[in-house]
């Protein structure tokens, strides 16, 4: 079992206790004025999310979409608790994304936390806790929201690394239209595309929230959840105008290229109209006949040369004037 299977968190204004729960028959719920957290990592251990569920009284169904590593983000109401499911980004060095699903379950006083990695996203509010925030003077709804913020607000610097990457893309469209460039816009394309996909369904979670649907988040609360809401479709709209950008960029590279492509046609033109001439003089000086005019003239070859040279220099000369060159 991984050493940060489980952590419970138990906090108010005046207490803040944060334990490793090494067996969950071990963990004790009491009823009193103590908001508490119990953070799940590691979920490949089936049979401790089965006996999570258990004794929580959650329902099988949600216990199976926590285990769907692949869930799209949405929000379920099941009067005595919330269980919200969102995703996390992070962007690679390689230009890919990583995705991470993370689940909540919000009681009246307890947040139950399930996530893919066993690594510590939410480090700044243990610190905020651990040094008497506002957020140990409010309830298991504000702790939802503060998780829930975290993880929204960190697209923003994904979406920002990606404008980067657009920047240095647009400058490679204009100076060295290669293929590599292609693959490195559709790369960009698909993860606004994934992006845009991932935020539209937890754009209609947090708005349900931030309607006032739900008598488990406080009216206080809900100014908070509108911010995250109005952040969600802030990110949307820079994910469509990306998008857009990237449309550009395509017709651009493909512009260049084909660009590229009549200048390498119009050179091969000028030097086949070139040589056009030049094939017919040494085409008829080259036919096998007998008594062929100029075939015994002292100066016959030289005057050849002569005239290939003068004809190639009349043609280039009426090129340039007409800009072909």
């Amino acid at each position: 079992m991984n050493k940060r299977n489980m952590i419970f968190t138990n906090y108010n204004s005046e207490i803040y206790e944060r334990t490793q729960v090494k067996d969950l028959d071990d963990l004790i719920i009491e009823e009193d004025s103590l908001i508490k957290w119990l953070e799940i990592t590691s979920l490949d251990d089936v049979d401790l999310l089965n006996r999570v569920g258990t004794k929580f009284n959650i329902h099988p169904l949600v216990i199976e979409d926590i285990l769907s590593e692949d869930h799209m983000p949405k929000l379920e109401d099941y009067d005595e608790y919330l269980f919200l499911i969102i995703e996390g980004l992070n962007l690679r060095d390689d230009g890919d994304l990583e995705v991470e699903q993370f689940s909540f379950i919000l009681f009246k006083d307890l947040v139950i936390s399930f996530q893919q990695r066993d690594d510590n996203p939410f480090s700044s509010i243990l610190a905020r806790m651990s040094e008497g925030s506002n957020l140990r003077k409010n309830g298991a709804d504000d702790l939802l929201y503060a998780l829930t913020d975290i993880i929204v607000d960190n697209y923003f610097l994904v979406v920002e690394k990606i404008g980067e990457n657009i920047d240095d893309v647009e400058d490679e469209v204009l100076q060295n239209p290669e293929r590599e460039v292609l693959q490195k816009i559709y790369n960009l394309k698909r993860n606004l595309i994934y992006i845009r996909k991932t935020l539209w369904p937890m754009r209609n979670a947090i708005s349900s929230i931030s309607k006032n649907e739900f008598k488990l988040i406080d009216d206080r609360t809900l100014y908070y959840f509108r911010d995250v809401y109005d952040h969600i479709i802030q990110m949307i709209d820079i994910v469509e105008t990306y998008r857009d950008i990237c449309s550009g960029m395509l017709d651009t590279y493909l512009s260049s290229i084909s660009n590229k492509t009549n200048d390498i046609m119009k050179v091969l033109t000028i030097f086949s109209t070139i040589f056009i001439p030049l094939t017919f003089i040494a085409g008829v000086y080259g036919m096998n006949f007998r008594y062929l005019p100029e075939l015994n003239w002292k100066y016959g070859y030289a005057s050849f040369w002569i005239i290939s040279a003068i004809l190639t220099g009349f043609m280039l000369r009426y090129f340039r004037n007409k800009n072909w060159l």
